[in-house]
């Protein structure tokens, strides 16, 4: 007999939501998580992948107040952390990222999140070498996470190419706030992140 909706547990929801994502439909996805996280409110995976989704839809204060909440139920969410402070970036709020990934100091500065991180608070002060530095060795750092290093390769791309238009203008623009990290990062490579946090528990 299959289950009813009702009858379905936090990780079942979950990985319907995850499903529904993958095929682009973020109603349904955080129709699943609303659900899951009504089951299992204290989850910080749970509103972790909920941030996620808000934010593929343009809802980035929501996505936010979603990633706080996670990083709060676990603080060893290490990816909803870097993305928390990814969103308040990308919103003009560098002080709060800052301080949003302050803890990720802890993982090291070998660790790829804390290389990307440090290389984007370079790139906000116009500090490109010391952006394209950071993040190009964060990138052959990290094994786990290819669409993760996939965006920081786009925002490398911005960069040079922002660069170049200097280069060519009358009067240049300001790079950083033409080359901001993307938006969607938030997505990247979720699954494998999963994984890897589960391990940590």
């Amino acid at each position: 007999m299959s289950k009813t909706p009702e009858s379905l547990d936090a990780d079942e929801l979950l990985h319907l939501a995850i499903q529904a994502s993958a095929q682009g439909n973020h109603e349904q996805a955080i129709t699943a998580l609303k659900r899951a996280i009504g089951v299992a409110p204290n989850e910080g995976k749970l509103h972790y992948m909920l941030g996620a989704e808000h934010a593929q839809i343009g809802m980035y204060d929501r996505a936010a107040e979603e990633m706080a909440r996670a990083v709060e139920l676990d603080p060893k969410l290490d990816t909803a952390r870097f993305q928390l402070g990814l969103l308040h970036l990308t919103s003009g709020r560098v002080e709060q990222a800052t301080n949003a990934w302050k803890p990720l100091e802890s993982l090291g500065a070998e660790h790829p999140l804390y290389l990307f991180k440090t290389g984007l608070l370079h790139l906000v002060r116009d500090e490109f070498d010391e952006c394209a530095k950071h993040l190009n060795k964060g990138i052959a750092l990290n094994q786990a996470n290819a669409a993760l290093n996939n965006d920081m390769r786009q925002v490398l791309r911005d960069i040079d190419k922002q660069l170049q238009a200097n280069s060519t203008s009358a009067k240049p623009a300001t790079p950083a706030k033409a080359a901001a990290a993307p938006k969607h990062v938030l997505l990247s490579a979720y699954r494998q992140n999963r994984d890897d946090d589960k391990d940590k528990d």
